[in-house]
Formats: C-alpha cells, sequence, structure tokens
C-alpha cells in the first residue's frame, strides 16, 4: 500500500495537475476568457483530496506510521506560525504586486465570486488544510523518511525537501511560479510541524493562510489573469 501511495503522490498526482492545467487552459481559450464552473472545481478537489487522504492512512497502517494530530500551542509555536503566514502572504503580495506578467496559472478558476461558491470553498478550504497536511506532512515526510534512516544527520532535509517538491508538483494547476514559491511555505510548514509536535496547528496556519489570499489578493489575482 505505501508503494501505491508513493507512486500516487509523486507520480500520478503531479501528472493529472499538469494535465488539468492543460485542458483549464485549451477551455479557456474555447470559452474566450470566460469564467469556469467552479463548485465543480471545489467538489472534484475535496473528493480527490479525500481518496488521497484514504490511501495515506493505509500506507501509515502498513508501515506502521504513527501520526500525530496533538500540537503543543505554546508562544513560541504560535509564533512561528504566525511568521510563516506573514512571510508566506508579504512574498503573495510581492508576486503580485511587482509581476508586469499576465498570470498564466489557474487560480482565478478557484477564487470564489458569489456567496454560495464562498460557502463551499471554505469547505474545500478546510478539507484540503486537513488532507494536504496529513498527506504530505504527515504520512509522506515519515515513509520517505524512514527510507533514508541510515542517514540520520540529513533525514529530516532530506525528507522536507522531497515532500515539499512533491507537495509543490501536485499544485501544479497554479502555474509555473507557483510552484517554486510553495516549495519554501511546504518547508515552513515542515518546521511547525517538528515544532509543535504534531500536524493541528499546521493545519490551522494552513487554512488560515488560504482564506486570507482570497480576503487580501483575490480581486487581483482575477485581474491579473484578465490582462
Amino acid at each position: 500500500m505505501s508503494l501505491l501511495f508513493m507512486i500516487i503522490v509523486a507520480a500520478g498526482l503531479p501528472f493529472l495537475t499538469a494535465l488539468s492545467y492543460k485542458n483549464i487552459k485549451k477551455m479557456e481559450e474555447e470559452m474566450e476568457g470566460a469564467q469556469l464552473a467552479k463548485i465543480p472545481v471545489y467538489l472534484q478537489s475535496m473528493i480527490m483530496q479525500i481518496i488521497l487522504a484514504v490511501v495515506a492512512w493505509f500506507a501509515a497502517r502498513s508501515e506502521t506510521i504513527s501520526i500525530s494530530f496533538k500540537s503543543n500551542f505554546s508562544p513560541k509555536t504560535i509564533g512561528a506560525s504566525v511568521l510563516l503566514v506573514v512571510i508566506a502572504l508579504l512574498l503573495a503580495w510581492i508576486s503580485q504586486k511587482f509581476s508586469k506578467e499576465k498570470d498564466e496559472g489557474t487560480l482565478h478558476h478557484i477564487l470564489p465570486d458569489t456567496t454560495f461558491e464562498r460557502l463551499i470553498w471554505v469547505l474545500a478550504v478546510v478539507v484540503a488544510a486537513f488532507c494536504e497536511e496529513y498527506i504530505y506532512r504527515g504520512v509522506l515526510f515519515n515513509i520517505i523518511a524512514d527510507m533514508v534512516k541510515d542517514y540520520t544527520v540529513y533525514v529530516w532535509l532530506i525528507a522536507t525537501l522531497l515532500s515539499a517538491i512533491v507537495f509543490a508538483f501536485g499544485h501544479g494547476t497554479q502555474g509555473e511560479k507557483a510552484i517554486i514559491q510553495i516549495i519554501p511555505f511546504a518547508i515552513g510548514f515542515q518546521f511547525l510541524v517538528w515544532l509543535s509536535g504534531g500536524l493541528l496547528l499546521p493545519m490551522i496556519a494552513h487554512f488560515i493562510y488560504n482564506i486570507l489570499v482570497e480576503l487580501l489578493f483575490g480581486e487581483k489575482i482575477k485581474q491579473d489573469a484578465e490582462r
């Protein structure tokens, strides 16, 4: 089961996101810039995340990997999570502020417009924050760490970097620029797992970041995609 999980996450999911990106861009051209239906995108994302989380759970069980959700909420861990979110938002702002190129990603198709879309989108963000942290910072990190356990000095760095790269390529529909930006973001979340001792704090930080991106930069992202 762990081998199946690795194949799906490391090869299957990036391939599907690349294919999805290609299809969305093709649909954009055919629809002459018209917005795609967003609710099906949210539902598809949630279903995929939940299925992958279930596969990850079976993989963790087959490898007897114990995943801790309980985080230590101390001034140090909360401060670190706030700092990570602030830095990530600052980088997103810099990217939006000084980018002179048209946004070729598909993030504008994800951000909601109507009240109903926002309700479904918030649910999708909750599912994504829970599932992605469990899949990448929890199960995938531990499987990779177990593979390189003989190299104890570098085990955390190797597992963190590899899981961050896989996580970033799993977000390929957001464009090449987003992939590069997501890698340090994912490394920061793995640091939060280590610092707090569990996945709950990174899940909360992940959720808050996604919500703030919509609130602070949603309209700008949509305008950049249209210019």
